[in-house]
């Protein structure tokens, strides 16, 4: 009998994997040389080694495979969340964020010299938010989670912004300082009987 999946998930190929690895890579590459604002479409297909057709069936330009790098990040960071050594329970890797800024800090100037980053960390609230809705307590009515996620995301996001400015973070402190913050904040919403 043949295995066949079902009709609404779809394979990637990988060779598109590749295309896109080496686009954000690219970027990210010239990021950590240069202001975004500087570089080129045609700098990113050249430093990827793939065809301009390529980049343009997967982004409409610079700022797609920016937006697209960042999620990613975040997804690959948060589907790693619960492995040892970190401690399990978590709603943000926020040691993983930090650890992964500081040693991008280049790249972080870079969009800052572009006016770049201020839509970041909007999209960073955004994606940390959905990532803390998920794993809030299921018996939480709807407006509730959603208010308690945007409150821990703007925390967990200006937790990151302030170690970014640091010489002396320490990822594994500011990770369990953020937990014990949103335990409170959770326990509190909790005992309230509102999640």
């Amino acid at each position: 009998m043949p295995n066949k999946q079902a009709p609404d998930v779809q394979e990637v190929d990988p060779r598109v994997e590749r295309s896109v690895l080496a686009l954000r890579r690219a970027l990210g590459e010239l990021l950590a040389e240069e202001p975004f604002a500087d570089i080129t479409v045609q700098q990113i297909i050249d430093r990827a080694g793939v065809a301009r057709a390529t980049f343009y069936s997967h982004f409409r330009n610079k700022d797609d495979v920016l937006l697209e790098s960042f999620e990613g990040m975040i997804r690959s960071f948060a589907s790693r969340m619960d492995e040892p050594p970190r401690p399990r329970g978590r709603l943000v890797p926020v040691a993983e964020l930090v650890e992964h800024f500081i040693a991008a800090r280049a790249v972080f100037d870079s969009l800052r010299a572009s006016g770049r980053l201020e839509g970041i960390w909007n999209l960073g609230t955004d994606h940390i938010a959905a990532l803390i809705e998920q794993r809030l307590p299921a018996n939480a009515i709807d407006e509730e989670r959603r208010l308690l996620s945007r409150m821990l995301a703007g925390a967990c996001m200006e937790s990151l912004r302030w170690s970014l400015s640091r010489e002396d973070s320490q990822p594994t402190e500011l990770d369990a300082r953020f937990h014990a913050f949103a335990a409170r904040l959770v326990q509190a919403s909790t005992s309230r009987g509102r999640l």
